[in-house]
């Protein structure tokens, strides 16, 4: 028994299951794809942050040298500073041909170098010391953790390695660091971190006017990938994207509810006859949207939830010490619900409206979204002949009602936008060099020029390639490029090298190995999260357009029933209906294209007047991606609704409200 006309909503629903679910998942997949751009971004930013840090080594924001009480006590009393540390450096001394510098820093300062160790712990106190990896056959021999060596008289027990650095081993000039509790006044430099919640720009600012400009510096890399929306050129990129979902989510709903209005156009009319009034008729639509948003928006952000948990296992499958990308922002997840939210209300409110407008005789009579074209005379002798009679009613009825093929073809452009979009922000992130390319070699060895050295050495070459664990060995103006076959025993591969190369020549050895596995970790995680991200992409554009060309058949199935009635045979039927899709698919396709390519410009323009380098052309393989998938999705969006009106009961489906 119904006690309020706000219960039809309800009723319609449950009496709609097939329908209701389709609804639901086309708003499932709205706010899926809201709160996982952003989870995703946000994960992205923070990846993005510690690898910066890792390249690094470091943590701080901003060096200061040469300052004095002064500027330090600004800088301990200011509020939007987090935290600072002291850090110098000492003498430097003789290990045969390489040399050692000292390195001290406070508690605070060490926390900020955390990026930098290797394997172990950071010094605690004054006899404790952390070395670079490469320096140890220098050192001592079989140095390992936790044993004792010493240096210029001073007793230290080795509790970390520090991160090879090509710049050192070029140098030969090593890094020891200790702890220091105390520090004069101007020694060294001050290590600042500034605090998150605090203006960058403004703190930045205020430093600068307390020092002078060649005694300060910037971690820019990682004051940028802290506040992305200070760069103009992301923050554009940004506000595009963030653009386009907000209008696909828009016209997904919308399109679910004005075919929904537009199939219970008849519905409406009765009640409108019996004497419901246009703000009930509104409320009648308006309730159904709301309860399907408060049913899908849980859904939606639990499906976001899961998305981002199978790339957390990709990347601890993958990588040792993979980013954690699986950071759940409450922020974000309330966010995308409230703009989902107002999406479904506003684009139900104009379904609502029409459907509260209409004439109760013009919707009895089912006229209001038939189009009744003009009878003109057929000239295309192509679609009079037999075989071209399907092909010729689909024309027909997409013509027929402009509004189904405009909220269909609505779907089709968008998710084609979205992928070009995407697919050019791909490029942008594989091609800007957001990482530094890896060495081509595990080794690489600099021979200093000799008066008795040549450009060539075959005798260098040779006795390197004698060497166990060397692979394969190429040379190039004194420089030779060792590929190992076993990484894990480079450091093992350089003493060995110094003992046969060294004693005969002055060389330099570089140890590639560890730069070379945290950058290709660092490609690989950009390349995962840019093809997840796609996937993501591709994924929920398919469902959309899935689900609104479904939708879109489904409710025409008295339409449909009707035709068999009059003798058009099944087979037929099928090939109408596929011609439509592939109208559909076709047509909105090309739009997406032309659109997608106008966007892909503009992102890419904004991209190149920032810190990324990138150059605009045509993206032709996303366009031809794009056309055949529109195609070949809209064919198969068929299939379901076909098989479903092929089981139907001709008079049954006929007698039907």
């Amino acid at each position: 028994m119904i006690n309020s006309y706000k219960q039809l909503g309800s009723r319609y629903l449950k009496g709609n299951m097939k329908r209701t679910i389709l609804t639901v998942i086309g708003i499932v997949l709205s706010v899926a794809l809201i709160s996982t751009i952003g989870l995703y971004m946000k994960g992205s930013q923070l990846s993005l942050i510690e690898n910066i840090k890792k390249l690094n080594g470091v943590s701080f924001h901003v060096g200061i040298s040469d300052y004095d009480e002064e500027i330090l006590n600004k800088i301990r009393y200011n509020p939007q500073i987090e935290s600072f540390g002291l850090m110098s450096e000492g003498d430097i001394f003789p290990l045969g041909e390489v040399s050692v510098q000292m390195n001290f820093a406070d508690h605070h300062a060490l926390n900020f170098l955390t990026y930098s160790l290797l394997d172990g712990k950071l010094p605690t106190n004054a006899h404790e010391a952390a070395i670079d990896s490469w320096l140890i056959p220098s050192i001592k021999k079989d140095l390992q953790l936790g044993d004792s060596f010493e240096l210029d008289g001073k007793t230290y027990q080795l509790v970390g390695l520090l991160k090879n650095n090509d710049s050192t081993q070029k140098d030969k000039m090593g890094r020891l660091l200790t702890y220091k509790s105390e520090f004069a006044i101007g020694e060294g430099r001050i290590l600042i971190e500034i605090n998150q919640k605090a203006d960058l720009n403004e703190v930045l600012d205020e430093l600068n006017s307390i020092t002078e400009d060649n005694n300060i510096a910037i971690n820019t890399d990682l004051i940028r990938a802290l506040k992305p929306e200070s760069d103009q050129s992301i923050l554009a990129i940004l506000v595009v994207v963030i653009s386009i979902v907000v209008i696909m989510t828009i016209v997904v709903i919308y399109n679910t509810f004005q075919i929904s209005v537009v199939e219970r156009m008849k519905q409406f009319g009765l009640l409108r006859s019996i004497g419901a009034t246009r703000k009930q008729i509104r409320q009648i639509v308006m309730k159904e949207a709301f309860v399907l948003a408060i049913i899908a928006i849980p859904i939606g952000i639990i499906c976001s939830l899961l998305a981002l948990a199978i790339l957390q296992t990709i990347f601890l499958i993958l990588l040792e010490d993979g980013p954690d990308v699986f950071n759940i922002d409450w922020q974000i997840l309330l966010i995308s619900s409230i703009i989902t939210l107002i999406a479904v209300l506003v684009s139900s409110y104009y379904p609502a409206f029409f459907a509260s407008r209409i004439s109760p005789l013009l919707a009895i009579s089912s006229r209001l979204s038939i189009k009744k074209e003009r009878i003109k005379k057929q000239n295309n002798k192509v679609l009079r002949k037999p075989f071209s009679f399907p092909l010729s009613m689909a024309i027909k009825n997409v013509k027929r009602n402009k509004n189904r093929y405009v909220v269909t073809i609505l779907s089709i452009i968008i998710s084609s936008v979205l992928f070009i979009t995407f697919s050019t922000l791909m490029n942008i992130a594989l091609t800007s060099k957001l990482v530094n390319d890896p060495s081509e070699s595990d080794l690489t060895i600099y021979l200093q020029e000799e008066n008795n050295v040549s450009s060539k050495n075959p005798e260098v070459l040779d006795h390197l390639k004698l060497i166990k664990n060397v692979s394969e060995v190429s040379e190039q103006d004194l420089i030779f490029k060792i590929e190992l076959k076993d990484t894990t025993q480079s450091l093992a591969t350089v003493e060995d090298i110094q003992k046969t190369i060294g004693k005969k020549h002055s060389i330099i050895v570089v140890n590639n190995f560890e730069e070379n596995k945290a950058k290709n970790e660092d490609v690989l995680i950009i390349k995962v999260l840019v093809y997840a991200f796609i996937v993501v992409i591709s994924l929920i554009g398919s469902l959309n357009i899935f689900n609104t060309i479904t939708i879109s058949i489904l409710v025409r199935r008295k339409e449909l029933a009707a035709l068999k009635s009059i003798g058009m045979s099944q087979k037929d039927l099928k090939k109408m209906i596929t011609y439509e899709a592939l109208i559909y698919g076709f047509s909105g396709s090309l739009q997406g294209i032309f659109f997608g390519c106008i966007l892909s410009y503009i992102i890419t323009y904004n991209a190149t007047s920032g810190f990324l380098k990138a150059e605009w052309s045509i993206p032709y393989i996303a366009c031809f991606i794009t056309f055949v998938a529109a195609l070949l999705i809209s064919y198969l969006s068929v299939l379901l609704p076909l098989r479903r009106i092929r089981q139907d009961n001709i008079i049954n489906t006929i007698r039907e409200a």
